[in-house]
């Protein structure tokens, strides 16, 4: 399954992968191939298209590429495995000192459908950073 959001640079993918998932994701710059990296997981473990004005779950994010995708998803894992509430949606954006903003939108786990078993690791297969006008890509296994 492929999708992408109202900008056609950007989207993610989900493939299948002997026992675990692979999740590909792109977009014109880090920080927007790190959000569809982080939305490709989310869909991979929650389905349904709930509100998610429960509550949020904020954190600052500081790492290099390709540290920072795989800091991005890792923070979404602690939210899956730890979180009373379900992550439904993501939000990056610049923060201060050359750092990110993470949000991802909440919502109750009895409105939302978790499926298969909750992601325990991230292994990152491959991060090509931005050249000319092609995008910036991720791939990456969740191992569940």
């Amino acid at each position: 399954m492929t999708t992408s959001g109202p900008d056609p640079g950007r989207g993610h993918r989900l493939l299948p992968h002997t026992a675990d998932v692979i999740v590909e994701s792109w977009g014109a710059d880090d920080l927007a191939c790190a959000e569809e990296a982080a939305r490709g997981l989310i869909e991979l473990c929650v389905s349904g298209e709930p509100d998610p004005g429960a509550g949020n779950w904020e954190a600052t994010i500081s790492a290099p590429p390709p540290d920072l995708v795989r800091a991005v998803l890792d923070e979404v894992i602690f939210a899956l495995d730890t979180c009373e509430l379900a992550p439904v949606s993501v939000r990056l954006d610049p923060g201060r000192d050359s750092g990110l903003e993470l949000r991802l939108g909440l919502a109750p786990r009895d409105a939302v459908q978790l499926t298969g078993a909750a992601p325990k690791a991230i292994v990152m297969q491959d991060f090509e950073s931005k050249r000319r006008d092609r995008p910036v890509r991720c791939r990456f296994i969740v191992d569940v």
